[in-house]
């Protein structure tokens, strides 16, 4: 594997990238980086496995990783966990870091434009031959363009940089660049990258970044730049190259081999799927591994887990019914009380609720309980009422879904950054955006039907757009069920303008009813339902919830819903939507800081 390759960094190599000028106090600039992890040019230039392996580190440094729980951009109105500063409106000036916090060189993302830089000069004039330089030139292009695109959609334009700099003060005052300029070098990369990469790799390169995947990561550039958050004018022409470059994103995926996995339960829990386009790879080792199977197990399946990743009553409420009709429609046959039933099968597949099957451990019959009082869970581990099932593989034990970063373990389950679903929706998108209502159903159609929505009379629930606006709501919530948990959400709601969507996260308390109670009490009458008898046996174990008249005798109805936001009131101000330059970034002068934040000048929309 890719990343199980590389072991050993490489020996000291130049000075990272300069973007400041050399200040009063002689204080080392952000930018001024030692780079550890190359060799001199002499040696590196010439050797493919050398250069390989500082590829590989590039690769570790660029490719994102799970998301962060609670972070700025994994949070929304979708999971339990989340970072208020963000929800109630205090971010700061310093708050959004991505960019980079210090000099270190994992801590700093012109590091890693730093290494692109070096990589393709250094290969165009090396020794190798053309197809080793091609196949390594445009792997180091999609991470460039990577690196930038992930700055780009956070904060606008940045600085571009496409050279390795020299350090002095004259060459390294380097101001943002248009937000337009620098879409224009990404999309240079990744055309770069496509012509260049091949279609597939060895099995022994699995990760590795292929022709189709600088594709569609190209048409996702166009459809952000085509967007609200960066296009608030609606340039059509815009538009119009986003749907060219994700109709033929489309196209290269298909003739590639790329398709939608039959089973949606199982795209993260099967390992190199036809799905993934673009993945960080991992693996139950140590160093290789991460720990976020056991931190959104529930307690009583984990070892100490916290019940992360716990998906909300917003994010239930926004799945459709079997038929593809939102539970709000006339016609879609919704039980507000059993909640569950006829539900898009995606729901079943991510959410688990109180009484639901949910095998893990390896315990076929196994079954989640969530209801107030419950002795499987420790108290308190009950945040949203609801489990996440999509990031959690049913055949380890609790022991081995933790993750020591000193011994190893853990699932070792892949990141995808990006999957074939996705190509799929950003075409539909930009097909309504173009006037093509019919070719964006064809594609979300496809999305369903993998899903296991019926047609039904609504045509898997399309019927229901009719329009350009109406279609727009389609596929935003489309994508916030297809893509549920996977740090989309957020990303979406930036994009499309949309935050104001985002209310307050809601929790489901479902309570025992009497003669039921949670315990193993003994008072005479009351029935405990996490009391086994002589034969092992609890009385929850065999209740059919299915059955409306054994739910609500066991259950009172309708349920508690608690304001997970307390006394806070959910507060996104439209200067959101481009975040400001961190604190450390500007210690250079050349650098403005974006339009509506203390001292901003720079236009992040041109």
């Amino acid at each position: 594997m890719l990343f199980t390759k590389y072991k050993t960094a490489v020996k000291a190599l130049l000075v990272c990238i300069g973007i400041s000028s050399v200040v009063a106090s002689c204080k080392k600039d952000f930018f001024e980086i030692p780079d550890p992890n190359g060799l001199d040019d002499a040696i590196m230039w010439k050797d493919a496995g050398a250069i390989n392996l500082f590829l590989n580190r590039t690769y570790q440094l660029v490719i994102p990783q799970w998301p962060t729980l609670g972070g700025i951009h994994n949070t929304s109105d979708e999971v339990n966990n989340a970072n208020t500063a963000f929800l109630y409106g205090t971010l700061e000036e310093n708050s959004v870091t991505d960019i980079g916090t210090s000099t270190s060189i994992t801590a700093n993302r012109y590091a890693d434009i730093r290494r692109c830089n070096v990589a393709i000069e250094g290969i165009n004039n090396g020794a190798l031959s053309q197809a080793d330089k091609d196949r390594l030139k445009g792997q180091f292009f999609f991470l460039r363009a990577y690196t930038y695109f992930k700055l780009v959609r956070l904060y606008g334009g940045v600085p571009l940089i496409l050279k390795a700099q020299n350090i002095d003060a004259e060459e390294l005052q380097v101001p943002r660049a248009k937000t337009s300029e620098c879409v224009a070098a990404i999309v240079a990369d990744l055309d770069s990258a496509a012509l260049l990469l091949p279609k597939t790799w060895p099995a022994t390169d699995r990760g590795r970044i292929t022709s189709a995947a600088a594709r569609a990561v190209k048409g996702k550039v166009l459809l952000y730049w085509a967007s609200p958050q960066f296009n608030p004018n609606n340039d059509q022409a815009r538009w119009t190259a986003a749907y060219t470059a994700n109709k033929e994103a489309y196209d290269t995926c298909v003739a590639h081999g790329y398709q939608l996995l039959s089973n949606y339960a199982n795209i993260f829990l099967t390992e190199d799927n036809n799905e993934v386009l673009v993945v960080r790879k991992y693996a139950p080792n140590k160093d290789l591994g991460h720990n976020i199977e056991n931190l959104t197990r529930p307690f009583s399946e984990s070892t100490g887990g916290s019940g992360s990743n716990q998906p909300t009553w917003n994010l239930v409420q926004a799945y459709t019914m079997k038929n593809g009709l939102p539970i709000t429609n006339p016609s879609s046959e919704y039980n507000a009380i059993q909640f569950w039933l006829n539900r898009d099968p995606r729901f079943d597949a991510t959410i688990a609720y109180n009484g639901v099957v949910w095998p893990l451990s390896g315990k076929a019959t196994r079954k989640q309980w969530s209801y107030t009082g419950v002795l499987d869970e420790t108290s308190g581990t009950i945040v949203t009422g609801f489990y996440c099932r999509r990031f959690c593989n049913p055949s380890i034990s609790a022991a081995n879904a933790v993750y020591n970063s000193n011994s190893g373990g853990g699932s070792g389950m892949d990141w995808i950054e990006m999957r074939f679903a996705e190509v799929i929706l950003n075409l539909a998108e930009c097909a309504n955006e173009t006037g093509n209502l019919a070719e964006a159903k064809n594609m979300v159609r496809l999305t369903r039907q993998r899903a296991g929505i019926v047609q039904g009379t609504a045509d898997y629930g399309l019927d229901i757009a009719t329009d350009k606006t109406s279609m727009q709501s389609l596929i935003l919530n489309e994508r916030q069920v297809e893509f549920a948990l996977e740090g989309m959400r957020n990303f979406d709601l930036r994009r499309t303008r949309n935050l104001h969507l985002i209310t307050a996260r809601l929790a489901y308390k479902i309570a025992p009813k009497a003669p039921y109670f949670a315990g193993t009490g003994t008072v005479a009458g009351r029935i405990y339902l996490d009391k086994p008898d002589a034969f092992g046996v609890r009385p929850r174990d065999t209740a059919n919830l299915n059955n409306i008249s054994v739910y609500t005798a066991m259950f009172s109805v309708p349920p508690t819903l608690t304001n997970l936001e307390g006394s806070n009131t959910i507060n996104l101000p439209d200067r959101y939507y481009a975040y400001p330059m961190p604190n450390i970034f500007m210690q250079t002068p050349a650098i403005q800081q974006t339009i509506g934040w203390a001292g901003g000048t720079f236009n992040p929309f041109e």
